[in-house]
């Protein structure tokens, strides 16, 4: 009988259906996951009122240590490829406990990176269906609804995770290209119709003599705002070539999205006055609103694309990570399960959604919308820094302690110079943003932010403890 049952676990844990994205697909992928339009447009307002049109120095300042450690993962893919990631690369590298931990913050990073995005694709929904005139004021304005609409995309976005990966990348590569699309169409309108309110000034990218204390504040928000590019490493065993395309997809993704944002972010601040920007939650529709209003409605549609197809990817990066933690024995066995015809983690994605929808309903008791959503976005900033911070000291030890020549290296002993000074800015770059995260935590997302914090950690222990058996 127990050796019946042990039969039926591993005839569910079974492979992905392995060789099916191309490098083609991986681009879009990693770029859309980054969700350009939908992180300016939920993040950029914030950024603003914090630290004025520095706030582009600040996202750019942000994205130094994510550069870096993007090329550490390069390198990890090409040494071990694995749908797990950063969980699996640090314990093949520095050991089973401390991979369990990673694996918990894992979790944690984008488990909370999910309810963020649920709530704004309620809002966008009803925005776009309000100015079209399809819904009156009271729905458009009902916390009902906003929840309602959220749990109806929870729903949509499971259906291409649950067809696989394939399809996935197809349904993101549609919504990305009608983004850019609508994107491009609004930059061209602000090109053509210059209105110059705020004159442009090199401080914006550079300048020493800012209030640095604001300018890192609005760094903490940015984290939120440049990652995701990661998707491809967590996909590196549904890519046709695991050890060449991902971690080179994601370094393209990363740097298509800040060149958007070095486009967008100035021309916005330009072309609409600062106290608009800092007190809109949509910076991106008020500056619609500026050049071309009539067709302001349209930038909510790209907004509410780049939305949908960021839930369903930060969905599918948590599904491959759980899938990795199950074959591991790190997580119990219904973790692996795939479906036997689309080879994707069907019981992950099932529980993903059923959680977010419970989430989802929470929030209709919450005393506070933005409170709810400040706590959730800023539990995923955090433990989602920590991931990287984590990433680049597995860097350091594999670098500088633990390197063998594998893979399409050559065969001979050798040494990464660069990728040692990589991996300990990166560590120095992303350890700050973690500790100053913490530390102004009171003032950017709650006083009892801390003891949330700490005790989620402690959870960590379970998976601690299940990584000695």
């Amino acid at each position: 009988m127990v050796r019946k049952s042990i039969d039926s676990i591993h005839t569910r844990i079974s492979d992905l259906k392995g060789n099916v994205l191309h490098i083609l697909d991986l681009i879009p992928l990693s770029t859309s996951s980054v969700a350009p339009t939908f992180s300016i447009a939920a993040a950029y307002g914030v950024m603003v009122s914090l630290a004025g049109p520095q706030a582009i120095m600040s996202t750019f300042l942000t994205a130094i240590p994510f550069i870096l450690v993007a090329l550490i993962f390069r390198q990890f893919n090409i040494h071990y490829p694995n749908s797990g990631a950063s969980y699996y690369w640090s314990t093949k590298i520095i050991g089973k406990k401390f991979g369990a931990f990673q694996a918990w913050v894992v979790t944690l990073a984008y488990f909370f990176s999910i309810p963020p995005i649920v709530i704004p694709a309620g809002e966008y929904t009803l925005a776009l269906l309000y100015s079209l005139r399809i819904i009156s004021h009271s729905v458009y304005s009902s916390r009902f609804w906003v929840a309602f609409s959220g749990i109806i995309w929870i729903i949509i976005s499971a259906i291409p995770l649950i067809l696989g990966a394939k399809p996935t990348a197809r349904f993101t590569e549609t919504f990305l290209i009608i983004e850019l699309i609508i994107l491009g169409l609004f930059l061209g309108f602000g090109f053509t119709n210059f209105k110059v309110i705020n004159s442009f000034n090199i401080s914006w990218f550079f300048d020493p003599n800012v209030n640095w204390s604001r300018i890192i504040l609005a760094m903490i928000v940015a984290a939120t705002i440049v990652d995701g590019w990661e998707i491809d490493s967590y996909s590196s065993e549904e890519s046709k070539k695991p050890r060449q395309w991902p971690g080179l997809s994601g370094i393209i993704g990363l740097i298509s999205v800040l060149i958007i944002y070095a486009i967008t972010m100035p021309l916005m601040t330009i072309e609409t006055p600062l106290n608009s920007l800092s007190g809109s939650v949509d910076p991106l529709f008020t500056w619609a609103q500026n050049i071309v209003p009539s067709y302001a409605w349209l930038i909510n549609l790209a907004v509410l694309t780049s939305t949908a197809s960021s839930l369903w990817l930060t969905a599918f990066i948590l599904s491959r990570a759980w899938y990795a933690m199950a074959r591991d024995n790190l997580l119990p066995s219904i973790f692996g399960w795939i479906h036997e015809r689309f080879r994707s983690p069907w019981a992950n994605i099932l529980i993903i959604s059923g959680l977010n929808i419970l989430i989802n309903t929470l929030m209709l008791v919450s005393p506070s919308v933005q409170s709810f959503f400040t706590i959730v976005l800023g539990t995923a900033g955090i433990f989602l820094a920590m991931e990287f911070f984590l990433d680049s000291i597995s860097g350091i030890v594999f670098f500088w302690f633990k390197h063998k020549p594998m893979g399409r290296e050559s065969l001979k002993e050798h040494v990464h110079w660069i990728y040692r000074m990589i991996s300990v800015l990166s560590s120095l770059g992303l350890g700050t943003i973690v500790i100053l995260g913490l530390y102004f935590s009171p003032f950017t997302i709650g006083q009892e932010f801390i003891y949330i914090f700490v005790g989620l950690l402690v959870f960590s222990i379970l998976l601690v403890y299940r990584s000695k058996k």
